[in-house]
């Protein structure tokens, strides 16, 4: 998707694809709160945007890719007798605050290119 506006862009086009997969791991958790034995799962990323950031290597974001991981919680409390540690309300929870994410960076990337249009169709005078 990245079409080399600039690093800003192409950081918010990584933010939404990983809030993109993050909605299905977290709708995949909750399709299996009920299955014995099953883990949670979440997206591991934050690691790898740090280390670039911290690098100054904000010309790398195209080459950082989310992890699927098994959740690394302390999920002793949680864990059913069934061995499955899906916490519903934790879950939903989880989807929620993706969703007010995703749209974030949504508005983000929106007004991003309105500034570029409106520099292009000012040019135009």
């Amino acid at each position: 998707m990245n079409i080399g506006i600039d690093k800003s862009a192409t950081l918010l086009e990584k933010m939404l694809d990983v809030s993109s997969i993050k909605h299905k791991v977290i709708a995949n958790n909750i399709a299996n709160v009920n299955t014995p034995g099953y883990k949670k799962m979440e997206v591991s990323f934050a690691d790898q945007l740090e280390k670039a950031l911290n690098e100054d290597s904000m010309n790398k974001f195209d080459t950082l890719q989310p992890k699927i991981v098994i959740s690394k919680e302390d999920t002793s409390e949680t864990v059913r007798n069934d061995g499955n540690n899906v916490d519903m309300d934790k879950e939903v929870s989880s989807l929620v605050k993706n969703t007010l994410t995703y749209s974030i960076y949504t508005q983000l990337l929106a007004k991003k290119y309105e500034g570029i249009k409106s520099a292009i169709e000012g040019s135009r005078v």
